[in-house]
Parts: structure tokens; sequence; C-alpha cells
């Protein structure tokens, strides 16, 4: 019955699983820790501005390949990971359009130049 509705083999989404695995990760630690925020009864509106800040991310071509750690915890965004310059700038500003982000705790790393490394931890508000 699954055939009819998807044309695809199970080596193609395999194939495709395993390119995108980085992706596909990412999406089920988020799935993991929505669950387990729903079943202690935290709530749900952190899961809900962590999807839409990862939807919001993924919408953008710019940001779409980015290798970043995202999560949001009572409102506040936490990003991680090592971007150049330009996406750096599109993150933050994605996150910080993002409903439901009232702070974001930023810890991407980029090269500058040739190589150079520059820490850059932002508090905006």
């Amino acid at each position: 019955m699954l055939r009819k509705f998807l044309p695809f083999t199970r080596i193609t989404m395999l194939m495709w699983a395993w390119r995108n695995r980085a992706s596909v990760l990412e999406w089920a630690t988020f799935g993991l820790r929505a669950a387990q925020a729903a079943a202690s009864g935290q709530g749900m509106d952190d899961a809900k501005t962590e999807f839409r800040l990862r939807a919001n991310l993924a919408r953008d071509h710019r940001t779409r390949n980015a290798i970043i750690e995202v999560s949001v915890h009572k409102g506040v965004a936490h990003l991680a990971g090592r971007v150049s310059p330009e996406v750096h700038a599109r993150i933050q500003d994605i996150a910080v359009g993002t409903r439901g982000v009232v702070r974001l705790d930023d810890r991407l790393t980029h090269t500058l130049g040739k190589g150079g490394l520059l820490k850059r931890r932002a508090r905006v508000a």
C-alpha cells in the first residue's frame, strides 16, 4: 500500500537518507526532545519555536546546508556550529525574526580571511 503513495524504491529512500544523514539525525533528535518535553508536561512552546526556527533555516537557500546545532529553551535560541560570515549574519536575522524567540545565545564560529578563527558570542535581545 505504501508503494502506491511513494513511487520510490527502498534503495532510493536509503540513498537519500544516507546523503542527508546529518539533517535526518538533527530532525530525529529534535523529535525526541519534543516528545520528551510533551511527556514530562513541560509544554510544547519551546518545541514549536524550535520547529519554526528549523523550518525557517531550512527554507532559506543560504542557510539550508549549514551544519549547526539548534535548540530552544525557555524562549532562548541556542545556536552553535561553524559557518561563513555571510551565513552567520543571515542565521542571526532568521533567528531574531522567528516567532517565539525572545533571546539569542549565539555560539556560531566562522573563519575570516585565510583561515583565522573568530569566535563570536553575542546576545541579541
